[in-house]
């Protein structure tokens, strides 16, 4: 496992971003862990997120120059990694992202910040896949109205979870889109760091809380 990813499990471990316990999901399961993206609720907790990003970018997307956020959990997102992977790079770095209402003054545009190019690498930030329906449209419309294509997805976590069709939500993104997704952390990293690692604030979890997990894995979540 790359250092950054071992970081970033601490990271959302300190920040109490990784929760365990009794969670409802949107989709009705009962889930022993919930991955809470609200807690990366200040400037400096933004800007050390924007670093695994951009480390999850620098591996996957060396020729990245631009980056793209989908409102509104990804307009942070972006402007973060942007900055992070300049700063890393030592060079600058482009993001835009994508208004939700339409603008009835002043440049009427639905896209905000730097304009795409058709010679552009764009790599899409956001927290999770969840059925990839919103991103798949939003692609679309980026492709249509600058004729660029985005290369890559990055997202904080994949929850590895099969829906109803016996396949997780980031392949079936892959194979309608033919866009490779690139979690910064997957649930069974995050499983085996949490059981098998010391860290400093290492949470002390119950053995009956790691079968909870193992259990859920095993029903629910595709095997890597």
């Amino acid at each position: 496992m790359h250092n950054y990813k071992k970081e970033f499990i601490e990271f959302i471990v300190r920040v109490d971003a990784i929760q365990f316990g009794n969670f409802t999901l949107k989709n009705g399961r009962k889930s022993p862990y919930f991955f809470n993206s609200s807690k990366f609720n200040t400037g400096i907790l933004i800007d050390e997120l924007g670093l695994y990003y951009a480390s999850a970018i620098e591996e996957n997307a060396q020729d990245c120059n631009l980056i793209f956020g989908p409102a509104y959990k990804g307009i942070p997102l972006c402007i973060s990694s942007a900055s992070a992977l300049s700063k890393k790079l030592k060079h600058d770095i482009g993001y835009f992202f994508n208004r939700k209402e339409k603008k009835n003054y002043g440049d009427h545009g639905i896209l905000v910040g730097q304009n795409p190019l058709a010679k552009d690498v764009v790599v899409m930030v956001d927290d999770v896949i969840t059925d990839g329906r919103t991103k798949i449209e939003l692609i679309d419309l980026i492709k249509e109205l600058c004729e660029v294509e985005v290369k890559g997805v990055v997202v904080a976590l994949d929850r590895m979870e099969k829906n109803s069709h016996g396949v997780d939500a980031i392949n079936e993104f892959q194979q309608i889109t033919g866009i490779p997704v690139w979690p910064i952390i997957t649930i069974r990293e995050i499983y085996d760091y949490l059981r098998y690692s010391e860290f400093d604030r290492s949470p002390t979890l119950e053995k009956s809380t790691y079968e909870k997990i193992e259990n859920y894995l095993s029903n629910y979540c595709v095997q890597s």
